[in-house]
């Protein structure tokens, strides 16, 4: 007993690392503890039966309304979960009602005993969603400096916006391991300490990587996945884009967010819903991404760069996190002066939740936002 506690807290110190700007918090393997960044100082670890509840408990206590009819068939079971928003638990009653979602006193009474898996039958997406969130923290060691409440917000959720809910995790990080083969911690021994280096070079490095390669990847042969305009909300979530290699600035910035979080890299929707506040000025959405710091880190966009083929990588100059935000077409000041809204995606809801206005469901208040008018107005609004 004392040399099990002793050898734990030897692996606490050798897992939390510290450069000069961030604390590295090692998920240890993929069967016992992973460790979380919980501020900017320390760390915290958990088993992995333990992360995987928390994950599924949050995603239910903040679950889109749209997805509370189909709940069971995603995967969740109420009846094991923590409480939802009263929001949520007003859309759950809703549902109860129709008839469109069981209560959950007669869910835990028919889950009492594990049922065999009926043949063509699966556990649904969130099994999916949470298992390949997991392999990302245990695999790659930039998601060690991402805070777990980070974690939790913008890489566990499998979904963005109201987008068609659909399976697409295996397929995007399957298809892009190769490219990120070097920075993979070995399957054998992932108690190793994780060396020092620069975390946030590295997230901009990846995500420059992504922003290259994925369009190719997931492309079909000799046809990369492009831009074309209007086709929100048809073309507009991760399997779609892939399975027509086409789609708008929104579905293009959904997929690519998608496939930065499969790989457990932080990332969320922005966008505004009219220019200059009016409808007829049109839209457009594009990313940020989250870089930690021992600041509380910060948040950095850039726009999904669809088209390049593969060979043509080395020129191609995709965008990154490192442009100068003025060099973007639509970050101007005459776009910036104070007329035109802005919003993020948040998927924690409270009491004091704002909403994220989608051009493509007017109305529509079931994505909760957040207002970053303020900060493209510091941004963009001194560009020429």
């Amino acid at each position: 007993m004392i040399y099990c506690a002793v050898l734990f807290l030897a692996i606490v110190i050798a897992t939390c690392i510290v450069d000069a700007k961030t604390i590295l918090c090692s998920g240890v393997n993929k069967t016992h503890t992973h460790g979380w960044k919980v501020n900017d100082e320390s760390c915290v670890y958990l088993t992995m039966d333990d992360v995987r509840t928390a994950m599924a408990n949050y995603l239910w206590k903040n679950i889109m309304p749209y997805d509370v009819p189909q709940a069971i068939s995603l995967g969740f079971n109420p009846s094991a979960a923590t409480t939802p928003s009263s929001y949520v638990e007003t859309q759950i009653a809703a549902a109860e009602h129709r008839g469109s979602i069981q209560s959950p006193s007669r869910f835990l009474q028919q889950s009492l005993q594990a049922q065999p898996c009926v043949d063509g039958l699966s556990d649904g997406i969130l099994n999916q969603t949470l298992h390949y969130s997991l392999l990302a923290k245990s695999m790659y060691p930039w998601a060690d400096a991402i805070p777990k409440d980070i974690y939790m917000e913008f890489v566990v959720p499998y979904a963005i916006t109201n987008e068609p809910r659909t399976d697409y995790r295996q397929l995007v990080f399957e298809s892009l391991r190769e490219s990120l083969k070097k920075w993979e911690r070995p399957t054998t021994n992932r108690l190793q300490m994780v060396e020092q280096y620069d975390i946030q070079g590295t997230i901009k490095e990846v995500v420059k990587l992504i922003n290259t390669r994925l369009w190719s990847i997931l492309g079909r042969p000799n046809k990369p996945i492009v831009f074309q305009a209007g086709l929100t909300p048809r073309i507009y979530d991760p399997l779609s884009v892939i399975a027509y290699g086409h789609s708008s600035c929104t579905g293009l910035a959904v997929l690519l967010i998608s496939a930065l979080r499969t790989v457990g890299i932080a990332a969320r929707l922005a966008g505004t819903p009219a220019w200059y506040g009016d409808e007829e000025n049109g839209n457009h959405s594009w990313l940020e991404v989250y870089i930690p710091g021992d600041d509380g880190g910060q948040w950095i966009f850039l726009e999904p760069s669809p088209g390049i083929a593969e060979g043509d990588e080395d020129t191609a100059n995709a965008d990154d996190l490192d442009r100068d935000p003025c060099k973007r077409w639509f970050c101007k000041s005459d776009r910036f002066n104070g007329s035109t809204l802005v919003f993020a995606t948040l998927y924690t809801r409270s009491e004091l939740s704002l909403f994220y206005p989608m051009a493509w469901g007017v109305g529509d208040e079931g994505v909760i936002g957040l207002n970053r008018t303020d900060y493209y107005n510091s941004v963009c609004g001194v560009c020429p």
